[in-house]
């Protein structure tokens, strides 16, 4: 039985030897090229969408990476997971996503959408429009606004920058800010006139500011917009200096209802800062 296996393993006469195939090797080199593919496709979808910082749908991101559209989702699925992308659920747009951002951005982002739940609820209770804004260099850009459902409504878009003397936001921003920034501000913005009630001194703006740290909330009495009115509340906890809003038109908010709306964002404002605490503490 031994010479007949060693005669059947010998090569043919004349015949080169073979060698035997190696299939615990071939299996890694496989699965190497399969990983190699991955990951092209992952920098694809990457180079392709930081070229839509906007973003793109997911038939767009197919056709632009030359993957099939259920190839495409299930890898954008795995990414967002992740956090290396997102779809808006209102656009269904997909977009580079927040593990892109440095870190101080990610708080940011990550406070937003924290936040949008709260907002709502107290869109819903106020019946007016919500915003949300940070400090941006000399001014402060809305960062999330809730829409009121009235006909009739004053909204900002996000994105959409303000000045700080004139706005409520503004305000409560500058409540966080020390005296030299506040000022160094000022200088660089001036103090210019939207309306006959815009404060307009550095002084009176002091003044203001003082107040608004006495009673805890800020009001734009008609001062950015001649038939607008918005009450702010500052919110402690992120790396930036933020506030949020309620504006509505001067009809429907009446300097009697400043209390009720008032309360509405110190409990908001409240509830957003103990979310963010136990999240990074």
């Amino acid at each position: 039985m031994t010479s007949k296996a060693t005669a059947a393993a010998a090569p043919k006469s004349g015949g080169a030897a073979r060698a035997h195939p190696q299939p615990v090797e071939l299996e890694e080199e496989s699965s190497s090229s399969s990983a190699a593919r991955s990951v092209e496709r992952v920098c694809d979808i990457f180079d392709r969408l930081q070229d839509a910082p906007s973003g793109l749908t997911l038939t767009d991101l197919a056709e632009k990476t030359g993957l099939a559209k259920s190839t495409a989702y299930r890898y954008v699925i795995g990414l967002a997971s992740r956090d290396y992308v997102e779809r808006d659920a209102d656009s269904n747009l997909v977009r580079l996503g927040r593990a892109f951002h440095p870190k101080p951005e990610r708080r940011i982002d990550e406070f937003v959408a924290m936040a949008r739940p709260l907002m709502e609820l107290a869109a819903e209770q106020s019946e007016e429009t919500l915003n949300l804004g940070m400090l941006d260099g000399s001014q402060y850009v809305h960062v999330l606004v809730i829409e009121s459902s009235q006909i009739m409504r004053l909204a900002a878009r996000v994105g959409e920058h303000g000045l700080i003397h004139s706005t409520a936001i503004g305000k409560v921003i500058a409540t966080q800010m020390s005296e030299e920034s506040l000022t160094s501000i000022l200088q660089s913005e001036g103090l210019p006139s939207f309306t006959k009630r815009t404060i307009t001194s550095l002084d009176v703006f002091r003044q203001e500011i003082t107040r608004v740290r006495r009673q805890g909330f800020a009001l734009d009495d008609c001062e950015n917009q001649e038939d607008g009115r918005c009450i702010a509340v500052p919110v402690s906890g992120p790396p930036i200096p933020m506030g949020i809003s309620i504006s509505a038109p001067v009809r429907r908010f009446p300097k009697g209802r400043v209390p009720e709306f008032a309360n509405l964002l110190l409990r908001t404002a409240e509830m957003l800062e103990a979310e963010y605490r136990e999240i990074h503490h």
